[in-house]
């Protein structure tokens, strides 16, 4: 061990992106280890002048003097109580190219060390510039003479900063900037190894939207060998979708999309497999899990109705000659109409589907009447038809995709939780297939987060995730909804990248819950929102539950693409969206919307 009579830091910011940052801004730090009988000594008579100047001043001065002299006595105390003592001195030079960049910057960094939590109170160096500068060099001695009391916490909460500045992880995106020290956050979700999913919460307008956009953004473009897929109801997510060219494919409506889809399981994910899996299993309990979700979207009780429900699927998959047997998985699989043709059967002949006993029959008659009849929304002309037909798209070709939902003035309905199991089916499926990263973001997570049907099949595709480097990122708006059911808490657990922007309901208890401290509980409350004058907003984001405080800054190109809005701007104003075709349409829509009966003749192709 090595004993050092002085301890000198040096600290450097260096020339960042942002215009608006300092040019460059060099601390220099000195700690002197002092004589422990001296410094009590000392603090004694400090703190017995000021109490003595408290108790002789009766002014409004004297409450300031008495608070001076109570510090002063807390501090003796805390030495006598074995606290170590320092002289401590800290030089901040602060350089620019012009004198008004350099009255901005002093600006900054005064109101930067004067707020919390540092609570500094800097000085300027009038008339002994000279001297400031020697003291601020990189090495030397103090040549100023100025210095202060530092208790042995204070040095170490100063120590701990280069020590544990920031995280820097190899392959990874910067998600922003040390609140404190402007270096960048920059995180890799796949290098975790319990798992690569994550969750951003937010109340509306902290950000939270703005930085997963960002993030996704710079996950994508990070790697060429990532596939990146978007889901969310409101369709906020255009300008990203189209920037990054993703095929975009409207859910709803007339596209068919089947919830008994079996796809066919790739050779090298059939060599991965341990001996009892079965993926003909798994897509039965997904379809089950997806029926139970409609049944009780509709308030209705299965009961013991169950088993007939069961009884038609397996039946019609059967028809379809589809078994265990991974080389029948290539047949075309069946759909829920077809398990309404399996009620009619029963309905009719009873007697076929019995087990052991004739009694079944009037059991299985009733249930498959009263089963029919709930299943008449998936037939021709319900309203959820497109679900009765074999699925109309295909996304295993496909890089970047974006679930469009088709939704009008923003508003969602019931079913929005049921389409969004069987997008995440889909995907989880896809992941399965190939040996890409898969980046995949659920932008108003809560609406999948509401019933336990859809936890039961969510925590399982979270809890197999990693083996398909499938990296889920989730994004609401509130902190309850993942401890109303144990699937939900689960699937918290299975998140090793938290971010957190400001958030009103974050009060002790989910402090407790999310593992934070009292600063970080009021960092995350207090933290600022995102707006054009202030430039970014502040989140706290941790990594293995070791957290910082981070400002979320964007790129002008980053903003004019997050900003996108597809009802007010042409597509030729996507940063890359240049091409004439486009430009055209565009402008061929902008006419609709106008009412004009001809396009511009400016316009060409």
């Amino acid at each position: 061990m090595v004993s050092l009579d002085k301890w000198v830091l040096c600290f450097r910011d260096c020339r960042t992106r942002d215009p608006n940052s300092i040019s460059v801004l060099t601390n220099q730090a000195y700690i002197t280890p002092k004589n422990q009988q001296a410094a009590r000594d000392e603090l004694q008579k400090a703190a017995d002048s000021l109490q003595a100047d408290a108790d002789l001043e009766h002014s409004v001065r004297g409450v300031y003097l008495q608070d001076r002299a109570s510090e002063a006595a807390a501090t003796y105390t805390a030495v006598e109580g074995g606290a170590r003592v320092f002289d401590q001195a800290m030089f901040v030079t602060i350089r620019a190219n012009t004198q008004e960049k350099l009255r901005e910057s002093v600006r900054r960094v005064r109101s930067t060390v004067r707020g919390h939590l540092a609570g500094f109170m800097p000085k300027t160096a009038l008339c002994k510039q000279d001297l400031a500068l020697q003291s601020a060099a990189p090495v030397g001695p103090n040549q100023f003479g100025r210095e202060a009391f530092a208790l042995g916490g204070a040095v170490g909460a100063l120590l701990a900063s280069p020590h544990n500045v920031t995280i820097l992880e190899e392959g990874g995106v910067e998600f922003g900037v040390h609140k404190d020290n402007r270096n960048p956050v920059v995180i890799d979700p796949f290098a975790r190894e319990n798992g690569y999913a994550m969750f951003t919460i937010g109340d509306p307008g902290s950000g939270k939207s703005f930085g997963s956009k960002q993030n996704f953004i710079r996950s994508i473009e990070q790697s060429e060998d990532r596939i990146g897929i978007i889901l969310e109801p409101l369709n906020n997510w255009t300008g990203v979708a189209e920037a990054l060219g993703a095929e975009r494919i409207t859910v709803g409506g007339n596209m068919g999309q089947n919830p008994l889809e079996l796809k066919p399981t790739p050779d090298r994910v059939q060599r991965a497999m341990g001996e009892d899996a079965s993926p003909f299993k798994d897509k039965k309990d997904d379809a089950l899990s997806f029926l139970m979700n409609f049944f009780a979207l509709r308030n209705i009780e299965l009961g013991d109705r169950l088993t007939t429900v069961e009884t038609a699927r397996d039946e019609a998959y059967a028809r379809k000659e589809i078994t265990d047997d991974i080389d029948t998985h290539d047949n075309e699989s069946p759909t829920l109409r077809e398990m309404m043709d399996v009620f009619e059967e029963m309905i009719e002949e009873p007697e076929a589907f019995v087990v052991r006993s004739d009694a079944e029959a009037e059991k299985i008659r009733d249930d498959a009447k009263w089963l029919l009849d709930q299943f008449r929304p998936f037939e021709e002309g319900g309203r959820y038809a497109n679900l009765g037909k074999q699925t109309e798209f295909d996304i295993r070709d496909e890089d970047i995709i974006y679930f469009d939902f088709g939704q009008k003035d923003g508003s969602v309905g019931g079913s929005t939780s049921l389409i969004m199991q069987l997008l995440i089916s889909l995907v989880y499926e896809r992941a399965k297939e190939t040996d890409k990263e898969i980046v995949f973001v659920i932008d108003e997570a809560r609406y999948i987060m509401q019933d336990t049907a859809t936890l039961q099949f969510l925590e399982t595709v979270f809890r197999h995730h990693r083996h398909h480097d499938l990296s889920i990122r989730l994004v609401t708006q509130t902190v309850d909804e993942f401890f109303q059911h144990d699937e939900s808490e689960a699937i918290l657990d299975q998140c090793a990248v938290k971010q957190f922007h400001q958030l009103d309901g974050m009060d002790e208890h989910w402090a407790n819950e999310f593992g934070l401290n009292h600063a970080q509980m009021r960092y995350v409350q207090n933290a600022v929102l995102g707006s054009e004058e202030v430039g970014y907003s502040e989140a706290l984001v941790g990594v293995d539950n070791d957290w910082r405080g981070i400002e979320v800054r964007t790129l002008p190109k980053e903003q004019r693409v997050i900003d996108f809005d597809a009802k007010e701007q042409s597509r030729a104003e996507l940063p890359g969206a240049t091409d004439s075709e486009s430009v055209g349409d565009d402008e061929k829509r902008a006419a609709e919307n106008r009412g004009d009966s001809e396009i511009p003749s400016t316009v060409t192709s």
